[in-house]
């Protein structure tokens, strides 16, 4: 037991006793935004991996989510992160046009919470606007 407690916490993994499952923090549902946002998710992979693609999305598991800033940006997706109190995170996400969507009434208790709910707006509001175009 020790020794999981160990290589979970190396590898930035929160176990909670109380509900006896493994939370994985910074972790993206990579199955879930394939499924839902195809498009956007087409356009992250070409970019973000033009050689090579993605082969499995199991391979996107450990993937860091800090590099999302960068892809959305590039796509003129600008997500901001806001802290009130430091248990209250909110996003917002502003487009190259100048629209400006949030901050969302529910707040988050983390930065990583929101974060993850933000990338998760991101990638919707992504796959509308490649979607219009077309």
């Amino acid at each position: 037991m020790i020794i999981i407690l160990i290589l979970l916490k190396k590898q930035k993994i929160q176990y909670t006793k109380y509900y006896k499952c493994i939370i994985i923090n910074n972790m993206i549902d990579w199955y879930s935004v394939e499924y839902l946002y195809p498009s956007s998710f087409k356009k992250f992979t070409n970019v973000m991996f033009p050689n090579v693609g993605v082969l499995s999305l199991s391979t996107l598991e450990f993937y860091d989510t800090k590099k999302l800033y960068y892809f959305f940006d590039k796509e003129g997706v600008y997500l901001t992160i806001e802290m009130y109190n430091p248990h209250q995170w909110v996003f917002s996400i502003s487009l190259s046009n100048g629209i400006v969507f949030g901050p969302t009434q529910d707040s988050k208790t983390t930065r990583s919470e929101v974060e993850y709910d933000g990338f998760l707006e991101c990638f919707r509001i992504l796959d509308k606007l490649i979607r219009d175009k077309q």
